[in-house]
């Protein structure tokens, strides 16, 4: 009998520890935040109701860490308390006590969001002209780096023009404020020339991180937090990248269909794929990101983010670890802890269309990315032409009906015409 025990035993050693790492990784990752019960991260409970779990509370042995970051490797992702829980531990967070929470019930304030600097900075938004409710303000963030000097010079060249004089537009938007958002560089000359195009145009927005791709989140963080004490009545913010071109006309057709007072983020669904582990700009590791997916968000080259929905998507950032993918952070993981409504439309951003200056293309999309300046100037040549002449515009429109996720082309018909709000239909996407 001993000798069938010594035997066996490796086995149940085994055995016995995969469902001791499976107890852990379940109450490490799986117990709510407000839950009655202990678990190994957090202290018990003293007092009723118990209180939430902060990060001063979980501390973790670096090789048990380690242990169970090799254990969650294609794990299915549980949601953003999850990753708030994991990331608590692989960085160490402690609760910022001295920081008064943006929202109360969002969890323990990690990050200090309202401390941005603006070394360069932009005048605080103008209020509304009147109170019109069918008056739709926006404000334009154009996200860019300090040494894209060109790109920033073909944007004001061309489609910001269609804001400024928007006499082809029915139902017109309340510009009440522009700005081009960039970090931090630590090349003095770069600095110099942002210092003078900024006294040029007015229209520099600098936050104090340093321009990198790790650092994108906090740059977000940091124009949400500018929005937040200097925009918050504002409608609508539009979020672009510097390489892309918006439809002024698209973008104020969709606009006047929605409503500000929901809180809501409109793009274009990206995500639910697996982690790039070894290419890309930044790949994610297995101790950044362990589990099977990253979630779902929106392409945040071009998005719309509702005003109504800064404050809410602030504080989940208050209250939420950074994570390198700036994309994922805002939309897949604070915009789902704040609860916002995310919706999708395929017409809403495109990425790299293959014909960026066809008519037909620059009629039926609000915004899309251009892959020169050459590009830019010749979908700003077309847009320009084609709102000043509606008359000329002939194209074929597809409409599609979903069939179990599949799209049927069930009707084409010709349109001379402007696209109207039904031809951008938004779906609410749902993230855990």
């Amino acid at each position: 009998m001993g000798s069938v025990l010594k035997r066996i035993w490796p086995s149940l050693s085994l055995i016995a520890s995969g469902w001791l790492m499976t107890i852990i990784i379940y109450y490490f990752l799986q117990s709510p935040a407000d839950s009655n019960s202990s678990s190994f991260i957090s202290s018990r409970c003293s007092s009723s109701p118990c209180k939430p779990i902060t990060s001063a509370s979980i501390t973790i042995d670096r090789d048990l860490f380690n242990y169970l970051s090799y254990y969650l490797r294609d794990a299915t992702y549980g949601g953003v308390e999850n990753y708030t829980r994991f990331m608590t531990a692989h960085l160490g967070l402690k609760e910022l006590t001295d920081v008064e929470p943006l929202v109360t019930d969002m969890g323990p304030v990690i990050n200090d969001v309202t401390s941005f600097q603006y070394p360069i900075s932009i005048a605080p938004c103008r209020e509304k002209v009147n109170n019109n409710t069918n008056e739709r303000t926006l404000f334009v963030a154009v996200i860019s780096a300090p040494n894209n000097f060109e790109k920033r010079a073909t944007i004001r060249s061309t489609w910001p023009s269609h804001l400024k004089n928007q006499s082809n537009i029915n139902r017109q938007l309340d510009v009440v404020g522009f700005g081009f958002i960039v970090g931090l560089t630590k090349n003095k000359t770069v600095q110099q020339k942002l210092t003078e195009e900024s006294a040029k145009h007015n229209d520099i927005l600098q936050v104090n991180v340093y321009d990198k791709y790790r650092n994108l989140s906090l740059k977000a963080t940091g124009l949400l937090n500018w929005l937040n004490s200097r925009c918050s009545q504002v409608d609508f913010v539009l979020k672009v990248d510097d390489d892309v071109y918006v439809n002024v006309h698209n973008l104020a057709t969709v606009l006047h269909s929605l409503s500000p007072l929901d809180p809501g983020i409109y793009g274009h669904k990206a995500g639910g794929s697996h982690p790039s582990r070894t290419e890309g700009k930044n790949p994610s590791s297995f101790e950044n990101w362990p589990w099977f997916r990253i979630p779902i968000f929106l392409q945040g080259a071009g998005i719309v983010i509702a005003g109504s929905a800064v404050r809410s998507l602030l504080a989940a950032a208050q209250t939420t670890p950074y994570f390198i993918w700036d994309d994922v952070y805002v939309i897949g993981l604070c915009a789902a802890k704040a609860g916002l409504h995310i919706r999708t439309s395929d017409r809403f951003f495109v990425d790299q269309p293959e014909n960026p200056a066809d008519p037909c293309f620059v009629r039926s999309a609000v915004m899309w990315t251009m892959r020169s300046a050459d590009h830019m100037n010749s979908s700003h040549f077309v847009s320009h032409n084609l709102y000043r002449n509606p008359a000329a515009i002939h194209c074929i429109l597809r409409n599609y009906a979903k069939n179990n996720r599949t799209f049927v082309t069930f009707s084409e018909s010709a349109v001379m015409e402007p696209a109207i709000p039904s031809e951008f239909p938004f779906e609410f996407m749902n993230t855990p």
